[in-house]
């Protein structure tokens, strides 16, 4: 009976795909719902996407270990923003775009690129960079337990992309 045995090898192996590719899916999500929350002016809950020993790593823009202390970065990070301009209406706006995840059991790693529009009442600055992620499943639910931000630029938007050529001597 080698024919039933190669059937059952294939559907358990399109099990095991099906059960990569929920993962996926659900990480995808979980990507897309922590710049949801700041979209909506959430920001006091995001923390709740953390492990409870997870870690954010936003370089010059701060750390914090463990989700309550996450939790209160977030939290204040519309301050932070704001401290030059503690006067002004902040707006900001997160798009996150290119996520790619590579699984391992119940431990999984991502990349995702993000442009960002931080707007006051009387400027606004674009924002670009990379978030280098890892996840962890806790109770069946997939969480970050490790954020890594790598910036790319944070300019006025008035001043936009541009290269700027050195004044020619002479």
């Amino acid at each position: 009976m080698p024919e039933q045995t190669e059937l059952v090898d294939l559907v358990k192996s399109l099990v095991e795909r099906v059960h990569a590719l929920e993962d996926v899916q659900e990480l995808n999500r979980l990507r897309a719902e922590l710049p949801r929350r700041i979209n909506e002016g959430q920001w006091d809950r995001v923390g709740e996407l953390f492990s409870h020993s997870a870690h954010l790593d936003y370089q010059h823009l701060g750390q914090a270990s463990g989700r309550a202390a996450i939790q209160e970065y977030f939290a204040s990070l519309p301050g932070l923003i704001q401290q030059d301009k503690p006067d002004s209406q902040l707006l900001v706006k997160q798009f996150v775009h290119g996520h790619e995840v590579e699984l391992s059991g119940d431990r999984a790693t991502g990349v995702s690129f993000f442009e960002e529009r931080v707007v006051f009442d009387d400027e606004s600055a674009m924002v670009a960079g990379r978030f280098s992620d890892t996840y962890v499943r806790e109770d069946d639910r997939w969480l970050f337990v490790r954020i890594e931000l790598d910036l790319y630029w944070v300019l006025p938007h008035h001043e936009g992309l541009v290269r700027k050529t050195p004044s020619a001597k002479g």
